[in-house]
């Protein structure tokens, strides 16, 4: 479980250290206001935390810790999972990715830069064929991200895990079938 780096940004692979940052995070109404359900409760946000643990140790690849590069404060998680649900005309397998960041991290090009650098590590060591993004068509920052990412908007709408409709967008490995 080798962090990735960037030029400001060290991503750690999801660790029990980080559990309490994730309680932190996800109870900010400001964060979460995308997320579907809204605040998570302090049990839920554990048992999402066991559940990104685990997908680490079976997958060796899952959320990660964004941290400052400087002085390794926590700025947020970005995820990458396998797929768990169907989505009408996308394959499983495909991963998925996503990002939250801290409200003092917003509007810095953070979430852009580590979801640039999940989905390098997406098609070159985790040698997915596709990468599937879903967004609420009111959440505009990740929508850019999305666009940053040179994602396409696929022509179904699906369910997020929390049963709200949500725009999906894919971008697939420029090297698949090589």
């Amino acid at each position: 479980m080798e962090p990735l780096t960037t030029p400001r940004l060290v991503l750690d692979p999801w660790r029990e250290r980080h559990a309490a940052d994730l309680v932190r995070m996800s109870s900010d109404e400001k964060v979460m206001r995308h997320i579907g359900q809204g605040v998570w409760s302090p049990e839920y946000a554990a048992q999402r935390h066991a559940a990104a643990l685990e997908h680490w140790a079976r997958h060796g690849f899952g959320w990660r810790a964004i941290l400052d590069r400087a002085d390794r404060t926590f700025l947020g998680l970005a995820a990458l999972s396998w797929l768990r649900d169907p989505i009408p005309g996308i394959g499983i397998p495909a991963v998925e990715i996503g990002w939250w960041t801290e409200p003092h991290a917003w509007g810095r090009g953070i979430a852009t830069e580590a979801a640039e650098a999940l989905v390098d590590d997406a098609f070159h060591r985790v040698r997915a064929e596709l990468v599937v993004a879903r967004c609420t068509p009111d959440n505009i920052a990740s929508q850019r991200i999305i666009g940053k990412l040179a994602m396409t908007r696929h022509p179904y709408d699906a369910q997020s895990l929390y049963g709200d409709l949500v725009q999906v967008y894919t971008l697939a490995n420029p090297s698949a079938g090589d």
